[in-house]
């Protein structure tokens, strides 16, 4: 099978500046779903062809294995998002048998639409990664993300064979999902679980990031963004170190809410056991993780559908504090492998927090539960329910 990507960014296999490179191509978990399905769908033989923006104002082609990635210069940039005149243009160069749009950048989700157009019985389906927020960014960012719910989401979504939602709880969260529901299959993201089995101990982790060996240690991964809730995990620390004085809250991520977090945390009198590591490399990852106690994402938004780090947490066998967002169900069992608690309730998660701090069985109970639950999440098992999708649009 020939099939077609379109994405908004597309990880590159190698880049120099990675500082650089974090600025300029933004990446979060709907990207890394769309990188590793397909990279597991061209380990199944199918080749592979990706339309994407790039880093640059240059068009480039990369090739490796089965995939061919088709980069178009970038035009001018909204937000985190890239936008490309030639990615609407160019690919109609090429046929695929079928037709993939990861929505979550409208850039993406509007020019495999346009490819479609073109291309009338070609199959088409998306994996939808969550409704566009119009108050949380620019006046710019938010104008674009109103127009596009408003007036161009329902013709991408109307168009679509199937449409892919990693979680059942989002459906009904969703604004716009409910009334395609007969067309939704459900697939949840994936984990290559292996990546994480480092054979480095907790203490050996530590002394590697330079983190302390004898301190609890509260592991947040993620953009630094409003909607996932840092600066309530902040607002927690007091409580917290006032009962158990010996912990440490790590940030692993970068984003536009450090300097608030920073200066947040030196006005609770918490600044020296809130650690800011910043964006950090994937193979750095495992380490980190390795190196908590208990992960935390507190996250106020329904914007979060079926967060990547929850799976990453649960390969490494961390126990889980999550808000009480419903699609969080999707893959946290209260009192399992993690704990809910009241969104936006600095208490609240602070009360969970130190119950597992206090509690080292239970902590490492709800870790075995969470490395146990994950091993139904493996990337071969997600791409080949996606395969499955994919024939029953071809045989038809």
């Amino acid at each position: 099978m020939n099939i077609g990507y379109f994405v908004g960014h597309f990880p590159y296999k190698d880049f120099g500046n990675i500082d650089e490179y974090t600025k300029r191509y933004h990446h979060d978990g709907g990207i890394n779903v769309a990188y590793n399905l397909a990279l597991n769908m061209a380990k199944r033989g199918h080749e592979i062809n990706v339309f994407t923006t790039s880093i640059d104002f240059r068009d480039s082609i990369e090739r490796y294995d089965n995939i061919t990635i088709y980069r178009y210069g970038t035009n001018f940039r909204i937000a985190s998002g890239n936008f490309s005149f030639n990615l609407f243009l160019k690919p109609i160069r090429h046929k695929v048998d079928i037709l993939h749009t990861h929505v979550g950048n409208p850039i993406a989700d509007l020019a495999g639409y346009a490819y479609v157009k073109r291309n009338k019985n070609m199959p088409f389906i998306i994996t939808y990664h969550g409704d566009g927020q119009k108050d949380i960014g620019s006046f710019i960012r938010n104008t674009s993300v109103f127009f596009y719910n408003k007036y161009l989401l329902d013709k991408v979504l109307s168009r679509a064979d199937i449409i892919i939602s990693p979680s059942e709880y989002y459906i009904d969260e969703s604004r716009f999902l409910g009334k395609y529901r007969d067309k939704i299959v459900v697939i949840p993201n994936g984990i290559n679980i292996w990546d994480f089995g480092i054979p480095h101990s907790k203490e050996e982790c530590r002394e590697k990031l330079g983190l302390s060996i004898d301190k609890n240690v509260i592991l947040f991964v993620g953009n630094l963004t409003p909607y996932k809730g840092p600066d309530v995990l902040v607002e927690a620390m007091p409580i917290i170190i006032n009962k158990i004085p010996n912990t440490d809250l790590v940030f692993v991520g970068s984003g536009r809410m450090r300097t608030e977090l920073e200066e947040l945390s030196k006005k609770l009198g918490v600044k020296k056991c809130v650690k800011f590591a910043g964006f950090v490399e994937e193979g750095l990852k495992p380490l980190y993780y390795k190196a908590a106690d208990v992960f935390c994402l507190p996250s106020t938004l329904n914007t979060e559908v079926f967060p990547m780090v929850l799976l990453e947490a649960s390969a490494s066998g961390l126990p889980m504090v999550v808000s009480d967002l419903n699609t969080f169900k999707c893959i946290i069992e209260d009192g399992y492998n993690g704990l809910f608690t009241k969104r936006g309730n600095k208490n609240s998660l602070a009360d969970a927090i130190i119950y597992l701090l206090e509690n080292e069985e239970v902590r490492k109970e709800m870790g075995r539960n969470a490395r146990k639950k994950v091993k139904n999440y493996s990337w071969e098992r997600i791409a080949e329910m996606t395969e499955e999708v994919y024939k029953s649009l071809i045989e038809q």
